[in-house]
């Protein structure tokens, strides 16, 4: 099965279901396995390969790793699963918290998204976006 009807099999709940910003793309699924409390720590998903800026959520989500959850998505491109918290979280893009970068803030609502790095084509592959 292709990864693209994979994942469009898998979306669910209210729309929108997917969000983007930068080379972050976050598409809304199931539940996988069970709640998981929003972490203390930021959840970082990407940290930009040109200005250092991250793409993180500083409070509200939690991150985990289950590629078995994702066998037809390339490894390279499996960030993990986030789950934002029943209030909802931001997904902010910049050096630190409310320290705005190149992308504005995401208000992203509760429920749980497979995170994936976004792809652009090239003559001869996709490549990783360059953010």
């Amino acid at each position: 099965m292709r990864a693209l009807d994979w994942l469009m099999a898998r979306l669910s709940g209210p729309a929108p279901h997917v969000f983007a910003q930068g080379d972050v793309l976050l598409l809304r699924v199931a539940d996988a396995n069970g709640p998981h409390p929003a972490s203390e720590q930021p959840v970082i998903l990407a940290e930009g390969e040109h200005t250092g800026h991250l793409h993180a959520f500083y409070r509200g989500a939690s991150l985990y790793r289950d590629h078995g959850l994702v066998r037809d998505v390339p490894e390279a491109l499996y960030i993990g699963h986030v789950e934002v918290a029943a209030a909802g979280a931001v997904l902010e893009h910049g050096p630190g918290p409310g320290r705005r970068g190149d992308h504005d803030p995401l208000k992203i609502p509760a429920g749980t998204y497979v995170a994936l790095r976004q792809r652009e084509y090239s003559d001869s592959d996709f490549d990783p976006v360059q953010d």
